[in-house]
């Protein structure tokens, strides 16, 4: 079990190292956030104005726009258009070959390039949010309980994020092209996961329908933890289901990927 560890680890670590050498990428991330933010600040800040509005679903401006700029940076740690990419890049052209003959499973080998490509990210990001405690007292992490409830909250999101690329990425054993896939998920995801507009705002059947499925805890569950919107109850019976949809993830992509190796011919090799 050490052995594995230290193995995994050991890959973790490579990809930081890498990750390090590419820091203008995490400069580029900041740059998007904070323009995105200051769009959502217009925007609502004329809707605000506008029709004259205190409170927006009892958001009231300062905790909307808290809100969406967590919903933003969370949105940002779970980005895999690299890891994604290297992965069906591999099932095209042969490479997976090296990840059947070696001791090293393929699904935990790119999660750990997956959180070490993006652990410049959580350092940059890590100490934005220590600067928003500041700027913004008593509307994120107003108590210790808070944070450490939000961390597994968060890394829930980044496996169950990971699990879901996953199993679009296993479809390229069947399908030439599935980029065109994952892109369409990631556009998708930046409505209907709450990264720009808060899942609360929609309308009560598709909340309804988006309660009982993984997309919830993508971003509005660690977002509505980090900023008080939840109680104790509420957050332990959102633990139980996030739990379950790790599992059936997991589950479900272990299964396509198996499918896809029995029927893999290693085109391209």
């Amino acid at each position: 079990m050490i052995s594995i560890a230290i193995k995994y680890i050991s890959v973790l670590r490579m990809n930081w190292i890498q990750a390090l050498e590419y820091r203008a990428n995490a400069l580029v991330g900041v740059i998007a956030i904070m323009s995105g933010l200051f769009i959502e600040y217009q925007i609502w800040s004329l809707i605000f104005k506008a029709k004259g509005y205190e409170t927006v679903k009892n958001f009231e401006f300062n905790e909307l726009i808290v809100f969406i700029f967590l919903s933003i940076i969370i949105g940002q740690l779970k980005s895999s258009w690299h890891s994604s990419g290297e992965m069906i890049r591999a099932i095209r052209t042969g490479e997976i070959n090296k990840y059947l003959i070696r001791p090293v499973s393929y699904f935990w080998y790119h999660f750990m390039m997956f959180i070490g490509f993006n652990s410049l990210y959580y350092i940059v990001y890590t100490l934005i949010l220590i600067g928003f405690v500041f700027i913004f007292p008593g509307m994120i992490f107003n108590s210790f309980s808070t944070v450490l409830y939000f961390l597994p909250a968060l890394f829930i999101s980044i496996y169950i994020s990971y699990c879901i690329y996953f199993i679009m990425i296993c479809f390229a054993f069947w399908f030439g092209e599935v980029r065109s896939l994952v892109v369409s998920y990631n556009l998708a995801m930046l409505i209907l996961s709450g990264q720009y507009i808060p899942i609360r705002f929609f309308p009560e059947n598709i909340l309804n329908i988006i309660n009982w499925t993984p997309i919830r805890y993508l971003v509005d569950f660690p977002v509505s933890i980090a900023t008080s919107l939840l109680t104790k109850q509420e957050i332990y019976n959102g633990f139980v289901l996030a739990i379950f949809w790790c599992l059936v993830l997991s589950i479900v992509g272990s299964f396509i990927y198996k499918l896809g190796i029995r029927d893999y011919e290693a085109y391209g090799s």
